[in-house]
């Protein structure tokens, strides 16, 4: 069982491995492919991108150090302004004067740790941090947990090429800020995105969980993304259709 409110169930004759990494368990699973390789593009990219590493390119933009950025940062930058522009400002990257790119990194990193699994010819896998999925082949089926019981609320068929995130209050209430406000976002108790980019995914479910169902409903339109948002008054809304039961 996924701690941030996902699981997936397990098909057989697959390898399998766990590692830790971003401050959570990167959990993969593939029919063949390098799964140590996946995990050391994880490892470089949180060199990169963590603000918790003295050395990373974040952490010295933090300190105002002068920095040539790699390219994977810079496609990261980009791609997080445009979601904080789209956003009206829900989703930002600045937090109380710093650079934070929690909110996108994980999904960026699946997405990478996707892509190398595809470069190796790998036909069918699943790359699990938790609240951001990624899979090759399928269908898979991902359980979407309540937040307040910690029951498995829905089940969501990923087919190939998705990619899913999920924003809610699981282990940390009230970790979700509203960055226009600072205050803590109160409208939604969980969001689910599946996208065909890990990244916008996981920026999408954030930017969605603080602007709550009308205008939330508009973004994931906007990027063509599939939905379900729960209200606190445990109010659904989605647009999966078949996939979703």
């Amino acid at each position: 069982m996924a701690l941030a409110g996902l699981a997936f169930f397990a098909w057989p004759k697959y390898q399998e491995n766990s590692f830790p990494v971003m401050g959570t368990t990167l959990r993969l699973k593939a029919q063949g492919g390098d799964l140590k390789a996946v995990y050391q593009t994880f490892l470089r990219l949180e060199r990169l991108l963590s603000k918790f590493q003295p050395s990373s390119e974040v952490a010295k933009l933090n300190r105002g150090d002068k920095v040539v950025l790699s390219d994977e940062t810079v496609q990261l930058w980009r791609l997080a302004k445009q979601m904080q522009r789209d956003s009206g400002g829900a989703f930002n990257i600045r937090n109380k004067g710093y650079y934070d790119l929690g909110g996108i990194a994980k999904g960026y990193a699946v997405e990478h740790g996707r892509g190398l699994l595809l470069k190796q010819g790998v036909k069918s896998a699943i790359i699990d941090m938790h609240s951001s999925v990624a899979v090759i082949g399928g269908p898979w089926k991902i359980a979407v947990f309540d937040p307040r019981t910690g029951d498995a609320r829905q089940v969501i068929t990923l087919l190939n090429g998705d990619a899913l995130s999920t924003s809610g209050q699981y282990e940390q209430p009230g970790h979700i800020v509203d960055p226009r406000t600072g205050q803590a976002a109160a409208r939604c108790l969980s969001v689910t995105i599946v996208t065909s980019d890990a990244a916008i995914a996981d920026a999408l479910s954030t930017a969605i969980f603080v602007l709550g169902v009308q205008p939330g409903i508009r973004l994931a339109n906007k990027y063509r993304a599939k939905y379900l948002i729960i209200e606190r008054n445990g109010q659904q809304h989605d647009n999966f259709g078949a996939q979703l039961r």
